[in-house]
Protein backbone atom coordinates (compact mmCIF):
# COMPACT_ATOMS: atom_id res chain seq x y z
CA UNK A 1 0.00 0.00 0.00
CA UNK A 2 1.46 3.34 -0.95
CA UNK A 3 1.55 5.66 1.72
CA UNK A 4 0.65 9.33 1.58
CA UNK A 5 3.06 12.03 3.58
CA UNK A 6 1.60 15.51 4.35
CA UNK A 7 3.58 18.67 4.41
CA UNK A 8 2.75 22.40 4.38
CA UNK A 9 2.61 24.07 1.41
CA UNK A 10 4.95 27.24 0.93
CA UNK A 11 1.37 29.38 1.27
CA UNK A 12 0.09 27.70 4.54
CA UNK A 13 3.51 28.13 6.28
CA UNK A 14 3.50 31.72 5.25
CA UNK A 15 -0.19 31.69 6.64
CA UNK A 16 1.28 30.22 9.98
CA UNK A 17 4.09 32.61 10.33
CA UNK A 18 1.56 35.40 9.76
CA UNK A 19 -1.02 34.32 12.27
CA UNK A 20 2.52 33.85 14.64
CA UNK A 21 3.60 37.46 13.99
CA UNK A 22 0.31 39.10 14.84
CA UNK A 23 -0.33 37.17 17.56
CA UNK A 24 3.22 38.05 19.36
CA UNK A 25 2.48 41.40 18.16
CA UNK A 26 -0.90 41.16 19.99
CA UNK A 27 0.67 39.76 22.99
CA UNK A 28 3.76 42.27 23.26
CA UNK A 29 2.29 45.36 24.44
CA UNK A 30 0.45 43.84 27.02
CA UNK A 31 3.47 41.83 28.42
CA UNK A 32 5.22 45.03 28.10
CA UNK A 33 2.74 46.35 30.43
CA UNK A 34 2.48 43.77 32.41
CA UNK A 35 6.35 44.07 33.19
CA UNK A 36 6.46 47.73 33.71
CA UNK A 37 3.70 47.57 36.24
CA UNK A 38 6.09 45.44 38.34
CA UNK A 39 8.96 47.76 37.38
CA UNK A 40 6.88 50.27 38.71
CA UNK A 41 5.44 48.89 41.67
CA UNK A 42 9.06 47.63 42.37
CA UNK A 43 10.34 51.01 42.25
CA UNK A 44 7.36 52.47 44.67
CA UNK A 45 8.79 49.44 46.89
CA UNK A 46 12.53 51.35 46.72
CA UNK A 47 10.82 54.66 47.72
CA UNK A 48 9.15 52.58 50.80
CA UNK A 49 12.14 51.62 52.10
CA UNK A 50 13.75 55.46 51.21
CA UNK A 51 10.79 57.13 53.69
CA UNK A 52 11.28 54.63 56.50
CA UNK A 53 14.86 54.86 56.27
CA UNK A 54 14.34 58.62 56.41
CA UNK A 55 12.01 58.24 59.43
CA UNK A 56 14.52 55.83 60.82
CA UNK A 57 17.56 58.29 60.40
CA UNK A 58 14.61 61.57 61.90
CA UNK A 59 14.64 59.40 64.93
CA UNK A 60 18.32 58.67 65.78
CA UNK A 61 19.16 61.97 64.92
CA UNK A 62 16.45 64.32 65.70
CA UNK A 63 16.35 65.67 61.89
CA UNK A 64 16.27 64.44 58.41
CA UNK A 65 20.20 64.90 56.54
CA UNK A 66 21.31 67.25 54.48
CA UNK A 67 21.64 66.67 50.76
CA UNK A 68 24.44 67.19 49.78
CA UNK A 69 27.48 68.03 52.29
CA UNK A 70 29.77 70.95 51.51
CA UNK A 71 33.02 72.35 53.58
CA UNK A 72 33.79 74.74 51.35
CA UNK A 73 32.39 77.65 49.21
CA UNK A 74 32.70 75.56 45.81
CA UNK A 75 29.82 73.24 45.97
CA UNK A 76 30.96 71.36 42.99
CA UNK A 77 33.83 69.82 45.53
CA UNK A 78 31.11 68.60 48.14
CA UNK A 79 32.41 65.80 50.40
CA UNK A 80 29.61 63.53 51.18
CA UNK A 81 25.71 63.12 50.46
CA UNK A 82 22.43 62.50 52.40
CA UNK A 83 22.22 58.95 50.98
CA UNK A 84 25.84 57.98 52.51
CA UNK A 85 24.23 58.71 56.23
CA UNK A 86 21.02 57.00 55.19
CA UNK A 87 23.15 53.39 54.69
CA UNK A 88 22.74 52.07 58.28
CA UNK A 89 19.13 52.43 57.77
CA UNK A 90 18.73 50.30 54.53
CA UNK A 91 20.63 47.66 55.68
CA UNK A 92 23.77 48.86 54.15
CA UNK A 93 26.33 48.37 57.11
CA UNK A 94 28.99 46.65 55.18
CA UNK A 95 29.07 49.43 52.95
CA UNK A 96 28.84 52.19 56.16
CA UNK A 97 31.48 50.00 58.13
CA UNK A 98 34.01 50.68 54.89
CA UNK A 99 32.92 54.40 54.55
CA UNK A 100 35.37 57.10 56.15
CA UNK A 101 33.01 60.07 56.66
CA UNK A 102 36.05 62.10 58.03
CA UNK A 103 37.19 62.16 54.24
CA UNK A 104 35.21 63.74 51.58
CA UNK A 105 34.40 60.97 48.99
CA UNK A 106 37.05 61.02 46.77
CA UNK A 107 40.13 60.01 48.90
CA UNK A 108 41.71 56.59 48.88
CA UNK A 109 40.07 55.25 52.13
CA UNK A 110 36.58 55.46 50.58
CA UNK A 111 37.25 54.11 47.00
CA UNK A 112 35.49 51.05 47.69
CA UNK A 113 32.29 52.36 49.35
CA UNK A 114 31.96 54.83 46.62
CA UNK A 115 31.93 52.00 44.01
CA UNK A 116 29.61 49.74 46.00
CA UNK A 117 26.15 49.53 44.01
CA UNK A 118 22.95 50.04 46.39
CA UNK A 119 20.54 48.09 44.84
CA UNK A 120 17.38 49.94 46.55
CA UNK A 121 18.66 53.06 44.81
CA UNK A 122 18.33 51.74 41.24
CA UNK A 123 14.52 52.06 39.91
CA UNK A 124 13.88 48.52 38.00
CA UNK A 125 12.33 50.51 35.35
CA UNK A 126 15.63 51.92 34.80
CA UNK A 127 18.48 49.74 35.51
CA UNK A 128 19.39 46.85 38.14
CA UNK A 129 22.90 48.60 38.64
CA UNK A 130 25.71 50.84 36.77
CA UNK A 131 28.78 52.38 37.03
CA UNK A 132 29.94 55.76 36.61
CA UNK A 133 33.71 56.02 34.99
CA UNK A 134 35.85 58.55 36.55
CA UNK A 135 38.69 58.30 34.97
CA UNK A 136 37.65 61.03 32.18
CA UNK A 137 36.83 63.52 35.00
CA UNK A 138 40.01 62.46 36.95
CA UNK A 139 42.06 63.75 33.75
CA UNK A 140 39.59 66.64 33.18
CA UNK A 141 40.13 67.88 36.44
CA UNK A 142 44.06 66.65 37.06
CA UNK A 143 42.70 65.00 40.26
CA UNK A 144 42.71 61.86 41.53
CA UNK A 145 39.50 60.24 41.87
CA UNK A 146 37.91 56.74 42.99
CA UNK A 147 38.52 54.19 39.67
CA UNK A 148 34.86 54.27 39.71
CA UNK A 149 31.07 55.31 41.25
CA UNK A 150 28.06 53.40 42.01
CA UNK A 151 25.35 55.28 40.74
CA UNK A 152 21.80 56.24 41.44
CA UNK A 153 18.33 56.61 39.71
CA UNK A 154 16.39 58.89 42.97
CA UNK A 155 17.24 62.10 43.79
CA UNK A 156 16.49 64.32 47.09
CA UNK A 157 14.12 66.83 47.11
CA UNK A 158 15.88 70.54 46.82
CA UNK A 159 12.57 72.60 46.58
CA UNK A 160 11.60 75.37 43.96
CA UNK A 161 15.22 77.02 44.08
CA UNK A 162 18.11 75.55 42.34
CA UNK A 163 20.76 77.45 44.41
CA UNK A 164 24.03 75.78 45.56
CA UNK A 165 25.41 78.32 47.46
CA UNK A 166 26.89 77.21 50.70
CA UNK A 167 25.22 78.98 52.69
CA UNK A 168 21.65 77.68 52.41
CA UNK A 169 19.88 79.86 54.25
CA UNK A 170 20.01 82.58 51.60
CA UNK A 171 17.83 80.38 50.31
CA UNK A 172 14.10 82.22 50.55
CA UNK A 173 12.38 79.50 53.20
CA UNK A 174 9.11 80.00 51.05
CA UNK A 175 10.74 77.97 48.34
CA UNK A 176 13.14 75.23 50.13
CA UNK A 177 12.76 71.50 49.92
CA UNK A 178 13.39 69.51 52.71
CA UNK A 179 17.25 68.93 51.90
CA UNK A 180 20.16 71.16 50.97
CA UNK A 181 23.53 72.05 50.69
CA UNK A 182 25.05 72.67 54.28
CA UNK A 183 28.43 72.22 56.60
CA UNK A 184 29.81 68.98 57.86
CA UNK A 185 29.09 70.44 61.00
CA UNK A 186 25.01 71.04 60.72
CA UNK A 187 24.64 68.51 58.27
CA UNK A 188 23.55 65.22 60.31
CA UNK A 189 20.39 66.99 61.35
CA UNK A 190 18.65 70.10 59.12
CA UNK A 191 14.77 69.97 58.47
CA UNK A 192 12.69 68.38 61.43
CA UNK A 193 9.53 67.03 61.32
CA UNK A 194 7.55 69.81 62.80
CA UNK A 195 9.53 72.57 60.41
CA UNK A 196 7.40 71.18 57.60
CA UNK A 197 4.65 73.66 58.00
CA UNK A 198 3.18 73.00 54.77
CA UNK A 199 2.17 68.76 56.08
CA UNK A 200 4.19 65.86 55.80
CA UNK A 201 1.79 64.33 53.81
CA UNK A 202 2.43 67.28 51.12
CA UNK A 203 5.87 67.31 50.96
CA UNK A 204 8.34 65.45 48.35
CA UNK A 205 11.02 64.05 50.28
CA UNK A 206 12.91 61.98 47.18
CA UNK A 207 11.73 61.22 43.92
CA UNK A 208 12.45 59.70 40.53
CA UNK A 209 15.63 60.70 39.06
CA UNK A 210 17.01 57.94 35.95
CA UNK A 211 20.11 58.17 35.08
CA UNK A 212 23.35 56.52 32.88
CA UNK A 213 20.18 55.16 30.28
CA UNK A 214 20.76 55.66 26.11
CA UNK A 215 18.04 58.82 25.44
CA UNK A 216 17.89 60.68 28.60
CA UNK A 217 20.21 63.38 27.02
CA UNK A 218 21.65 66.03 28.54
CA UNK A 219 20.29 69.43 27.41
CA UNK A 220 23.47 71.75 25.85
CA UNK A 221 22.78 75.64 28.09
CA UNK A 222 24.36 77.43 25.06
CA UNK A 223 21.54 75.97 22.92
CA UNK A 224 18.63 74.27 25.30
CA UNK A 225 17.08 73.15 21.92
CA UNK A 226 20.16 71.07 21.61
CA UNK A 227 21.54 67.99 23.82
CA UNK A 228 24.80 68.67 25.42
CA UNK A 229 27.82 66.64 23.54
CA UNK A 230 30.11 64.38 25.59
CA UNK A 231 33.68 65.33 24.98
CA UNK A 232 34.80 61.91 25.50
CA UNK A 233 32.54 60.15 22.81
CA UNK A 234 31.19 62.85 20.56
CA UNK A 235 27.72 61.98 21.53
CA UNK A 236 25.00 63.27 22.96
CA UNK A 237 25.98 62.84 26.66
CA UNK A 238 23.78 61.03 28.97
CA UNK A 239 22.56 62.51 32.43
CA UNK A 240 24.44 60.38 35.31
CA UNK A 241 24.44 60.80 38.91
CA UNK A 242 25.86 58.70 42.08
CA UNK A 243 24.74 58.22 45.57
CA UNK A 244 28.18 58.72 46.77
CA UNK A 245 29.87 61.39 44.63
CA UNK A 246 28.59 64.53 45.92
CA UNK A 247 29.84 67.08 44.10
CA UNK A 248 28.44 69.22 40.33
CA UNK A 249 29.62 69.99 37.65
CA UNK A 250 30.28 73.67 36.23
CA UNK A 251 29.20 75.28 33.19
CA UNK A 252 32.22 73.91 31.65
CA UNK A 253 31.34 70.59 31.92
CA UNK A 254 27.87 70.55 32.44
CA UNK A 255 26.79 66.98 31.36
CA UNK A 256 25.68 65.49 35.16
CA UNK A 257 22.85 65.28 37.35
CA UNK A 258 23.23 65.34 41.35
CA UNK A 259 21.37 63.84 44.48
CA UNK A 260 19.35 67.00 44.28
CA UNK A 261 16.25 67.40 42.00
CA UNK A 262 13.65 70.96 41.87
CA UNK A 263 10.67 71.78 39.94
CA UNK A 264 11.75 75.18 39.18
CA UNK A 265 15.40 76.62 38.91
CA UNK A 266 14.52 79.90 40.04
CA UNK A 267 10.88 82.16 41.08
CA UNK A 268 12.24 85.58 41.20
CA UNK A 269 12.65 87.88 39.38
CA UNK A 270 10.54 85.49 37.18
CA UNK A 271 9.52 81.69 36.80
CA UNK A 272 11.99 79.39 35.49
CA UNK A 273 9.92 76.08 35.94
CA UNK A 274 12.38 72.61 35.62
CA UNK A 275 8.86 70.44 34.33
CA UNK A 276 9.29 66.81 35.40
CA UNK A 277 10.16 64.70 32.38
CA UNK A 278 11.58 67.23 30.41
CA UNK A 279 12.68 66.13 26.56
CA UNK A 280 16.34 67.60 26.89
CA UNK A 281 17.30 67.21 31.00
CA UNK A 282 18.69 70.01 32.82
CA UNK A 283 21.93 69.12 33.87
CA UNK A 284 23.56 70.41 37.54
CA UNK A 285 25.80 72.87 37.97
CA UNK A 286 27.58 75.11 39.93
CA UNK A 287 28.08 78.60 38.52
CA UNK A 288 28.88 81.32 41.57
CA UNK A 289 25.43 82.73 41.94
CA UNK A 290 27.05 85.65 44.13
CA UNK A 291 23.64 85.91 45.87
CA UNK A 292 22.45 82.47 47.30
CA UNK A 293 18.92 82.40 45.75
CA UNK A 294 20.07 81.99 42.22
CA UNK A 295 17.89 85.40 40.88
CA UNK A 296 21.38 85.10 38.34
CA UNK A 297 20.50 81.57 37.42
CA UNK A 298 23.98 80.31 37.44
CA UNK A 299 23.42 77.75 39.50
CA UNK A 300 21.16 74.66 37.88
CA UNK A 301 19.88 71.45 39.04
CA UNK A 302 18.07 68.72 37.58
CA UNK A 303 14.62 67.75 37.13
CA UNK A 304 13.06 64.79 38.28
CA UNK A 305 12.50 62.30 35.82
CA UNK A 306 11.48 58.45 34.99
CA UNK A 307 11.39 55.76 32.92
CA UNK A 308 8.17 55.47 33.92
CA UNK A 309 5.23 56.18 31.10
CA UNK A 310 3.32 59.71 31.84
CA UNK A 311 5.07 60.64 35.75
CA UNK A 312 7.12 59.61 38.71
CA UNK A 313 7.08 57.99 41.39
CA UNK A 314 8.06 60.22 44.68
CA UNK A 315 8.13 59.19 48.63
CA UNK A 316 6.62 62.29 50.60
CA UNK A 317 7.89 63.41 54.07
CA UNK A 318 5.11 61.00 55.73
CA UNK A 319 6.36 58.04 54.39
CA UNK A 320 3.81 57.49 51.91
CA UNK A 321 4.77 56.63 48.34
CA UNK A 322 2.15 58.19 45.61
CA UNK A 323 2.79 58.47 41.52
CA UNK A 324 2.52 61.77 40.26
CA UNK A 325 1.44 62.62 36.45
CA UNK A 326 3.82 65.23 34.07
CA UNK A 327 0.95 66.82 33.68
CA UNK A 328 0.48 67.71 36.91
CA UNK A 329 -0.48 71.84 36.58
CA UNK A 330 2.93 73.68 37.55
CA UNK A 331 1.98 75.75 40.39
CA UNK A 332 0.81 72.68 42.43
CA UNK A 333 3.86 70.43 41.58
CA UNK A 334 6.12 73.43 42.88
CA UNK A 335 3.97 73.57 46.25
CA UNK A 336 4.83 69.83 46.60
CA UNK A 337 8.42 70.57 46.91
CA UNK A 338 8.21 72.98 49.55
CA UNK A 339 8.06 72.27 52.73
CA UNK A 340 7.01 76.04 54.60
CA UNK A 341 5.25 77.91 51.48
CA UNK A 342 2.25 77.82 53.01
CA UNK A 343 0.46 77.14 49.95
CA UNK A 344 -2.59 74.01 50.60
CA UNK A 345 -1.82 71.16 47.95
CA UNK A 346 -2.48 67.83 47.17
CA UNK A 347 -1.94 65.16 44.74
CA UNK A 348 -4.37 65.05 42.04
Amino acid sequence: MRRHHFAFTLIELLVVIAIIAVLIGLLLPAVQKVREAANRASCQNNLKQLGLALHNYHDAHRGFPAGMVSSTSNTSDAEATGFTYLLPFLEQDNTHRIYHFEEPWWNPPNYQAVGTQVKVYYCPSNRAGGLLDLAPMAAQWATPLPPFAATCDYAFNKGANASLHPDAERVPRALRGPFDVRPPESARAVVRIPDIADGTSSTFALGDAAGGTPGLFVMNLFDPSQPGIDPETGQPAVIEQSWSAAGVGDWGHAWYGCVFAVTAQCLDPFIFEEPMNRPLLMPSVYGWDPYGDNRTTADRVSGFRSRHNGGCNFVFCDGSVRWVQETIQGTVYRALSTYAGGEVASVP
